[in-house]
């Protein structure tokens, strides 16, 4: 599908899903069961995967055991051995291997509250690379339009994706979006989702018996019958 214009040639687009379904979401264990990280987990990659869906096909990207049945979406899975670098990296290869037919787009699979229009946004920007910051360093979203180009996810990967586009000599442009910005870490993000979210990912936390009190600023509870780590 063609998806985005850059220097004047309306080019196509594949979006990579990296997704963690087994101890998906560890730092949230003091709030959530295993289970309910797990299906907290899902109902972000649905979520993710409803709205980069309406854009191009997309890759869901894990390592193997995915059920494909779980992830209840018309979308290729890709399972991978290898750490989440070598297998984006990978995959790029094989994108050259086959002569750049579309350009990359990386989507986190935990940015609860992504819309269209962040994905339409990055999409829309110039450059050999477009970023799209997290909240603490992080990298969210990647466009890769240059086969130069190779990912570097582990710690404060923002910078380091920009320092790495510049060795290069790459354009490397930065999209900022609040939405795309937020992914779902800290027991705190899930605030956001509960002020800001409208997806399967709120509706989980509802039926997890999750609430915002209004006790001064916006904090997160649970009811008391909920069930607890």
């Amino acid at each position: 599908m063609h998806a985005a214009d850059h220097g004047g040639v309306h080019r196509s687009v594949r979006i990579i899903v990296p997704f963690k379904h087994n101890g998906a979401k560890s730092r949230l264990a003091s709030v959530l069961t295993a289970e309910e990280r797990r299906c907290l987990a899902f109902a972000m990659l649905s979520d993710v995967l409803d709205v980069v869906t309406g854009f191009s096909w997309a890759t869901v990207l894990s390592r193997p055991g995915l059920d494909v049945v779980e992830v209840d979406r018309d979308v290729e899975v890709l399972e991978s051995e290898l750490d989440l670098n070598d297998a984006l990296n990978s995959l790029i290869a094989e994108e050259i291997r086959r002569g750049w037919p579309s350009d990359i787009l990386i989507v986190m699979a935990d940015l609860a509250l992504l819309k269209g229009e962040d994905v339409a946004g990055i999409l829309g920007c110039d450059g050999d690379v477009v970023l799209c910051p997290g909240r603490g360093g992080g990298t969210n979203m990647i466009l890769i339009r240059s086969s130069e180009f190779r990912t570097c996810y582990q710690g404060l990967s923002f910078p380091k994706h920009l320092e790495f586009a510049k060795k290069l000599d790459l354009e490397a442009t930065v999209f900022e979006s609040f939405r795309a910005g937020c992914d779902i870490d800290e027991p705190d993000d899930l605030t956001e989702i509960l002020i800001h979210g409208s997806g399967r990912t709120r509706h989980t936390l509802e039926s997890m018996g999750f609430y915002l009190s209004e006790k001064g600023r916006a904090k997160l509870a649970r009811t008391a019958n909920s069930s607890k780590p």
